[in-house]
């Protein structure tokens, strides 16, 4: 059994959707380069904005705080029938991204995307904005300033991401907290 089936096993129902997004978004971040997107043999890295998501089996859209960070760009293939944007406060388009996602073994489906991260976005951007068959729904500003990744600094390991940071770091990570990095999501407040 790995790592995944364990941790489905051990959450609720209710819950399962998001420990499967945290698996998706975490395998992002150590995710092996798109082919033909990186010339030398060695990745290279840059900032990149991490795009997540999902469906749900009842087919709710699920569009997750975005977070900048060093990585690798894992771009989807160009191609499907949802579309990410990340729009400025006046609706206009700082970025798109078309896709497929990918099917989950619970019937959900699910995303999680990089691309190069414009320092620009840091300030303007203000929303992103998923749609799909099934519709539309938004992150703004403040469900993205409330969310953060923990990350093992030793081995860059995603150990948490949570979507209430003015709750603080559970317990068992706050006790560790000096080999910890915190990244806030976006898209955030300026200043």
């Amino acid at each position: 059994m790995n790592g995944l089936e364990t941790l489905l096993r051990r959450v609720a129902p209710q819950t399962r959707f998001l420990a499967v997004a945290a698996a998706v978004a975490a395998a992002a971040l150590v995710a092996a380069p798109v082919a033909g997107q990186v010339p030398s043999h060695e990745p290279q890295e840059s900032t990149v904005l991490m795009i997540w998501g999902g469906i749900r089996v009842d087919g709710e859209l699920v569009l997750e705080p975005a977070f900048a960070y060093e990585g690798r760009v894992r771009p989807p293939g160009g191609a499907g029938d949802y579309l990410v944007r990340g729009l400025d406060v006046e609706g206009e388009t700082l970025f798109s991204i078309r896709f497929t996602p990918g099917e989950i073994s619970d019937g959900s489906k699910g995303f999680s995307y990089s691309i190069p991260f414009d320092p620009a976005w840091t300030e303007a951007l203000d929303r992103l904005e998923l749609s799909g068959p099934e519709g539309v729904t938004t992150v703004d500003r403040e469900a993205g300033a409330r969310a953060m990744m923990v990350i093992d600094r030793a081995t860059g390991q995603v150990r948490s991401l949570l979507r209430d940071a003015a709750a603080g770091l559970p317990a068992e990570l706050a006790a560790d907290s000096s080999s910890l990095r915190i990244l806030r999501g976006l898209p955030r407040p300026p200043g």
